[in-house]
Formats: C-alpha cells, sequence, structure tokens
C-alpha cells in the first residue's frame, strides 16, 4: 500500500473562502455607501430637529415679523405743546385784553402782561364815563323858579359801561357857586329799568334833570359825570 499525505489545510481554505464571483466588490462597497449614506441622512435628520428646538422661530408669533414702533415719549410731546398753548394764550389775551380787563381778578394779571407786551390797558369799567356830547337848560314851562336840564351822553368805548352818576353845579352872573349836587341814573333816566340798564357802546342816552333855580339867580350851570362809587351831594 502506497501512502499519500493529505492537505487538510488546502482543502478547508477552498471550501470556506472559494472565489469571489465577479461584481460581488462592488455590490458590497454599494451597501456599505447605502448604509454610510443612510446614517449621514439620519445624522442630518437629527441635528435639524435639534437646531428646530433651538435656533428656528414659531412661525404663529407674528410680533416677529412686525417693526417695532418707537414714538416719543409723552414727557417730551407735553414739554413741545406748552410754548405753542402759550403763544395761543398770549393772543388771545392780546386782542381780548380791554374785555378781560373788566373782570377784577384778571386785571392785576393784565397789568402785568401790558408792561412785558408793551400794549395799553384800558381803565375798569367802574372808572370808565361816557362822553358829554349835548347839554341844554332852560326854565321849566309849568313850573316857576324851576329848570330843565337836558343832557345827552354816549359810550365812546367797545364794552358795554355801567349809567354814571351825574353832577350838576350851578353859578351866579359872576360865576359864584350857587348850588351843586349829584344826581343818580335812576333820578335822571326817569325809570329804575332804564337806570339799571349798561349803557351800550356808541348808542346815545339822553338825560333829564328838573332842579329848583337857588332866589332865581342861576344864569349858569356845568354838568360833570362820575363813576358811581364817587357819590358826592352838597
Amino acid at each position: 500500500m502506497k501512502l499519500q499525505i493529505y492537505e487538510a489545510a488546502e482543502k478547508l481554505s477552498g471550501q470556506l473562502a472559494p472565489n469571489p464571483s465577479p461584481g460581488s466588490e462592488d455590490h458590497e462597497d454599494k451597501v456599505h455607501r447605502d448604509k454610510v449614506t443612510q446614517e449621514e441622512e439620519d445624522s442630518e435628520f437629527i441635528d435639524i430637529g435639534e437646531r428646530a428646538e433651538v435656533d428656528i422661530p414659531v412661525v404663529s408669533d407674528l410680533s416677529l415679523f412686525q417693526t417695532p414702533r418707537r414714538g416719543l415719549p409723552t414727557i417730551v410731546w407735553f414739554l413741545g405743546a406748552l410754548p405753542i398753548a402759550a403763544l395761543l394764550v398770549g393772543q388771545f389775551v392780546y386782542f381780548y385784553r380791554n374785555e378781560l380787563a373788566q373782570l377784577p381778578p384778571l386785571r392785576p394779571t393784565l397789568v402785568e402782561f401790558c408792561r412785558l407786551a408793551q400794549c395799553e390797558l384800558p381803565a375798569p369799567a367802574s372808572n370808565l364815563v361816557p362822553e358829554l356830547i349835548k347839554t341844554k337848560i332852560a326854565p321849566h314851562p309849568r313850573y316857576a323858579n324851576v329848570l330843565r336840564i337836558r343832557a345827552a351822553m354816549v359810550n365812546r368805548t367797545d364794552i358795554t359801561q355801567t349809567p354814571p352818576l351825574m353832577e350838576v353845579s350851578l353859578t351866579d352872573n359872576i360865576g359864584q357857586l350857587l348850588a351843586r349836587r349829584t344826581f343818580t341814573p335812576r333820578e335822571y333816566l326817569g325809570s329804575q329799568a332804564a337806570a339799571a340798564a349798561p349803557l351800550s357802546p356808541n348808542v346815545v342816552v339822553n338825560a333829564l334833570l328838573d332842579v329848583t333855580n337857588p332866589g332865581g339867580k342861576a344864569t349858569g350851570f356845568e354838568i360833570r359825570l362820575l363813576p358811581q362809587e364817587s357819590i358826592r351831594t352838597n
């Protein structure tokens, strides 16, 4: 019998490691690449998800797309409006100072205002008197030793005035004073309603007085219109 050497390693290697068929390496590379690509996509998906939770804003929050409004503070608007308001008030006071000057509480302020603005301020209404435009004296048509005096007055200002007092002086032929008396509006206007009514601007008011002639010697007379605060009788 002839003995032969058995190569077990060669046999086993031939069975366990068969020759690769053509194209098998390309298939394995493709599977590997697909696996790597899938892992990368999964990684990118995870990264995008994580960034969405941290960086991407919520679309429903409309405030992110609105332009912020930046207005001036209220105090700035208030301070800016003060000079304009002061100018308007100053113009009103300047053009209506004559009417406002007749209000006693406002007069001290208006005096100071006109001093700064170099404007003229009329006298208070209580110190204003109308202008005496006509006077006439004659014997009374019915009574002896009585004189009838007529006078016409007019308010030359732009504001209403209270009726003044009327002071009448009688003199003799050498100018010596014989009598003097001050009459109220009710006495020379003839009715309580007329005496209480203010004198409107540019309206003529007629006065009528009957006075006695002292000793029949009066030949001259004088009439003065006075504010109602200065009542004087003789």
